[in-house]
């Protein structure tokens, strides 16, 4: 391998720092530790925002509420620097930007097994794209370094990853993920339709209430803590997941809070 093959050449190449937030770095994920579970995110800028829309079902009341929003407004602008550089990278070179998260996951990876817990990775933290169709080619000397010779070079890092699990929240309906990516179907004001034949297909659907007014029971269905942690996979079957209102949201009056 020359000088020109390491992830720190990738990052020079590509103009930023790197794509995934450790665990850590998220009060709510780092929830996820109590499950045993070390889950790394991808943050991309959310909507249009980059030029690229990586939201296509978002609502006025979700584009209002978004958790860019979120957050230390200290940081908030180079935050939203970074992310639009990220989301630039997927449309603009989409090979160089997959290859950096095969290689940032695979670093993940080893780093949850040292502290002997679960690696996971939810790569739509701020946007909504379907990695289950996103195929990109593997750089030979990545899959060198990291003895992925079995990928046949046109897969999706679904493919690549089969036995660690990512999940993901989705407004997009109808998706047929494989075993190992768990999806949460995410409740707007306009998407009433999509909501029910979600449910009906078995999905458990993520509603967004007030902090102080979240109900027992919703659409029918229990309603349990999604603040508890944000390891979707760990839910029960059959259940609305009840997230508080975060961010600019606090403000919504188009629905998208549920009451």
């Amino acid at each position: 391998m020359n000088k020109n093959e390491s992830l720190a050449a990738l990052y020079r190449e590509a103009g930023i720092n790197g794509l995934l937030s450790p665990p850590e770095s998220n009060p709510k994920v780092a929830k996820n530790g109590k499950l045993g579970v070390a889950a790394s995110v991808l943050h991309l800028a959310a909507g249009d925002m980059s030029g690229h829309e990586v939201c296509p079902k978002r609502s006025p009341g979700c584009s209002a509420a978004c958790l860019m929003t979120a957050g230390n407004p200290a940081y908030l602008q180079g935050k939203t620097q970074a992310r639009i550089k990220r989301t630039k990278l997927y449309f603009e070179n989409r090979d160089l930007f997959m290859n950096i998260l095969v290689l940032e996951i695979a670093k993940a990876i080893e780093k949850a097994k040292a502290a002997n817990m679960d690696p996971a990775f939810r790569l739509n933290g701020t946007s909504d794209i379907v990695y289950e169709k996103k195929k990109f080619k593997l750089y030979p000397w990545v899959a060198e370094k990291l003895n992925l010779r079995h990928f046949d070079n046109t897969g999706t890092i679904l493919e690549l990853f089969p036995d660690v699990q990512f999940y993901d929240y989705t407004k997009i309906p109808g998706r047929t993920p494989p075993p190992n990516y768990h999806l949460t179907f995410s409740e707007s004001e306009i998407n009433a339709e999509d909501v029910a034949k979600e449910m009906a297909r078995g999905l458990n659907i993520a509603s967004v209430f007030p902090i102080k007014a979240v109900p027992k029971t919703h659409l029918g269905r229990p309603v349990i803590d999604g603040d508890e942690h944000d390891y979707r996979p760990a839910d029960p079957a059959g259940v609305i997941v009840g997230l508080k209102v975060k961010g600019l949201g606090k403000q919504d009056a188009t629905g998208f809070v549920h009451t």
